[in-house]
């Protein structure tokens, strides 16, 4: 029982670290709808989409290694920061320099792109100094830099795009400024300077972490194919006017995305903590089980209040987004699955079948999203997203139940499945008044049947008392 109140636990604290942080995002997008046109909404959408695509690439994915590695206990944590780190400010160096030649080529023009190369170095580095404080146990001070990475980027937010009107620059450069600040916070006060010496660096080491990393550069590549491309095709056969709403739209499902990455954060530690214990198969599967139900909880929840809150959040031009939604949901549904059988791969350090699952998907998604976009329009990119990561979910269980470490409820997501394609239905053929009715009740009752609920009400309750 301690592993599952462990897990809580951090979860608790990755919460209350996250939790002013996702509400400033969530206030940011009225702000986003009514400063941003829809097609200075979809080039930044597009510009952000593709910094967080090649800083991975780049940079070798050396966070994650730094991360899975700084985790086990006989690890030398001094050479595999220092190392790391090196090597990301040799590549932040030739990305600067890269990113001011291509200011003057004809086709970044109406692009921020000296804004997006400062942009995309912060993120590696932030990626990198973060993912270290986790794995050496310092949650608090990480939850704390995510707090403040997202309330300065909020405020330079509205100074920059209300009073001062600076558009896409604007926004850009909140973004900078909030990764800078929240970097500088980890450096201070983790004392990370005591674990930065350049005869830490160690090319044993480095080789290491890169053959740890290497095969997640694929599955990076084939993630964002399967997860970000849409946005591309749609600005290919819609434009960018739609690729702005389509942006906006995925903004809801984000509130959603935000408390599983916040699970993440925790499960992972956990993940490599219990793999090899006597009873990993039944902890695995029962927060699999957990994890799922309350996937789909919350998603129905969401779906419940849908079009209200897409009146209420953004304006008028972007309204018809919230027909979207309900795709969306589902694609974010069947990714996390997804990533969270991901993360027993990485407990043991096999990334293979990582990459290997995740280029099927992005080949299916690739395809089905050409299909369906020209069939069906903005629509067909967020079915062909939710079937390319159903398929990289069913092909990561069957791999990792084949081995023994989960099962599987079957009955019991067939049942979620069917509510939650109930309540969205709801949604396209009737007031929201009915669906507001059934979808809470639903809510109700999935909580009140579902044997975890008690569990976790009691750890909040004695954490807060803590």
């Amino acid at each position: 029982m301690n592993k599952y109140k462990k897990l809580l636990g951090n979860s608790f604290i990755f919460a209350i670290g996250n939790f002013g942080s996702k509400l400033m995002q969530f206030i940011m997008v009225p702000l986003y709808s009514y400063t941003l046109t829809t097609s200075e909404f979809g080039r930044v959408d597009i510009l952000t989409t593709i910094v967080n695509l090649i800083a991975p690439i780049i940079g070798l994915d050396i966070f994650d290694a730094v991360f899975r590695f700084a985790l086990d206990k006989g690890d030398n944590k001094k050479e595999t920061f220092s190392t790391g780190l090196f090597f990301i400010i040799i590549v932040s160096i030739v990305t600067l320099f890269c990113g001011f030649a291509l200011r003057f080529l004809p086709f970044t023009k109406n692009y921020p792109v000296g804004a997006a190369s400062i942009l995309l170095v912060f993120t590696m580095l932030f990626s990198l100094i973060s993912n270290y404080t986790r794995a050496i146990g310092k949650i608090v001070q990480f939850a704390v830099a995510g707090i403040i990475n997202t309330f300065v980027m909020g405020i330079l937010n509205i100074i920059l795009l209300i009073v001062f009107k600076q558009g896409m620059q604007g926004y850009m450069q909140s973004m900078i400024w909030g990764l800078v600040i929240a970097t500088v916070y980890l450096f201070i006060y983790c004392d990370l300077y005591n674990d930065i010496n350049i005869k830490f660096f160690r090319l044993k080491k480095f080789r290491d972490l890169s053959k740890y990393s290497l095969p997640l550069i694929p599955n990076v590549l084939a993630w964002w194919l399967n997860s970000s491309s849409d946005r591309i095709f749609i600005l290919m056969f819609l434009g960018a006017s739609t690729n702005g709403i389509y942006a906006m739209a995925s903004k809801i499902p984000n509130m959603l995305s935000t408390i599983i990455n916040i699970f993440f954060q925790s499960w992972q530690i956990s993940a490599v903590e219990e793999y090899n214990s006597e009873d990993s198969k039944k902890f695995i599967s029962n927060v699999f089980d957990a994890f799922v139900s309350f996937l789909f909880i919350l998603a129905i929840g969401l779906l419940t209040f849908l079009k209200p809150i897409f009146r209420v959040l953004v304006s008028h031009s972007y309204y018809i987004g919230w027909k979207i939604v309900p795709f969306l949901l589902l694609a974010l549904i069947y990714t996390s699955i997804a990533g969270f059988l991901g993360t027993i791969y990485t407990a043991t350090k096999k990334t293979l079948p990582i990459m290997i699952t995740t280029i099927y998907g992005a080949i299916i998604n690739i395809v089905i999203s050409v299909i369906l976009i020209k069939t069906y329009g903005v629509n067909g990119a967020a079915i062909a997203n939710a079937i390319s990561f159903l398929v990289v979910s069913i092909l990561r269980f069957k791999d990792v139940n084949k081995a023994g470490r989960i099962g599987l409820n079957f009955y019991k997501l067939i049942c979620l499945h069917i509510v939650f394609f109930f309540i969205a239905t709801l949604d396209y053929f009737t007031s929201d008044l009915v669906v507001a009715f059934f979808g809470v009740i639903c809510v109700i009752l999935l909580l009140a049947f579902n044997k975890y609920t008690k569990l976790y009400l009691k750890v909040i309750t004695s954490k807060i008392r803590e």
